[in-house]
Order: C-alpha cells, then structure tokens, then sequence
C-alpha cells in the first residue's frame, strides 16, 4: 500500500484482501428469509460488504431473502492492513531494490531507499576486495610454507637454493604490498560504513 523510513527503519504497509462467497439454493416454491453468519477475525474490516444486521464478538450476522426456485448468494469481502519493518541496516540488497520499483511506495521514500542501496554497495563492494587480498595472502603464505620446507632438503651453497630464497623475498614483498593495500581497503570499507550508518541513523521519509 504504502512505506516509510523511521531511523532507518522501513515500515512497510500491506493490505491483506479475503473474499468468501455464500450460496443458498432455495428448491421450495416459497422465498424463505435467510441468515447467514461469517466468522470475526482479529484486525480485518468488511470492505464493499451489505451491513450486517447483527454482530456478536465472534461472528456477523446477514439477512436476506432467497427467492423460490432460485440461488442466492451474499460475497463478503474484508481486508487486513499491516505493518512489517526491515532494518534497512541488515537487510538484503535485492530486497531493498525490489523496493525501488514499487510504484505504491511515494517517491521520496524510493529516492531514499536507492541511496542507501549505493552506499551499501560499496561497502560490500570494498569487503570483497578485502577478501580478496586476504586469499592473495593467505595463498603466498601457503607457497612460503612449501619453498621453506623444500629447503630444507637443498644444500644452502647450490644455486637451486638460492633461487628458492629469492622467490622467498619476492614473495615476502608481494605480502608487504597486499597487507597494506588491504589495511587501506580496511579504513575505507570503515569509513563507508560509518557513512552508511550515519545517513540511515538518522533517516526519516514519508
């Protein structure tokens, strides 16, 4: 039906409709006066219903008149308007794009919803660059792990050892590079997200 942000929160309002249809067949070649009873439930509103004549705390009470030799119906229609929150924070990029495209949420609360898509983004985008350099790393180490151990087999005055303590420092440089290219990624991916958190913290639309 419609939505709002609150802090952050996206309140979600959906209308839940029901229809139920009765049918009296009146065989007898005399109308008859008819009562039918439908169920009360919790929180849902007769809509483009005839009034009942009569409600209890568990049931409505419609009267009407079947026609002899005919069938008669009566269709109860009720609806059911509810709340559902996401936190915006936690909640799944395609869930909040979904959003985006949905024409009975105002605009402005769409807009809103796009731009903390962009910023969360980019922050998974920098935590996926993280894991990445992480994996870089962790592969090297592994390859150092398997260089020292063959040296260890390899007299240190051969020229074969000597190329395996070369490939050693590379590698030890390669880490160098990539932990501090991940520390950067780090401090952006905190800064973005303390980004992210400050723009819904204190986000209220609609």
């Amino acid at each position: 039906v419609t939505a709002k942000i609150t802090r952050g929160m996206l309140i979600l309002s959906r209308r839940l409709t029901s229809s139920q249809e009765y049918a009296a067949d009146n065989k007898t070649n005399k109308d008859k006066t008819l009562v039918i009873e439908h169920p009360i439930r919790s929180g849902w509103k007769l809509v483009d219903t005839q009034k009942p004549f009569e409600a209890t705390p568990a049931v409505y009470r419609f009267k009407g008149v079947a026609p002899a030799n005919k069938v008669t119906t009566l269709v109860v229609k009720e609806e059911l308007v509810r709340d559902e929150t996401t936190m915006m924070v936690s909640a799944n990029l395609g869930e909040l794009l979904a959003y985006t495209r949905t024409g009975e949420i105002p605009k402005d609360v769409r807009d809103a919803i796009g731009k903390a898509i962009q910023l969360k983004q980019a922050v998974l985008d920098l935590d996926r660059q993280i894991a990445e350099r992480n994996g870089q790393i962790a592969s090297i180490t592994n390859e150092q792990n398997r260089i020292r151990e063959n040296m260890k087999t390899v007299a240190p005055t051969t020229q074969y050892y000597e190329r395996l303590l070369a490939k050693l420092n590379e590698q030890e440089s390669s880490i160098e590079r990539l932990q501090k290219e991940r520390d950067d990624l780090v401090a952006r991916r905190d800064a973005q997200q303390r980004e992210l958190d400050q723009y819904l913290g204190g986000l209220t639309v609609g």
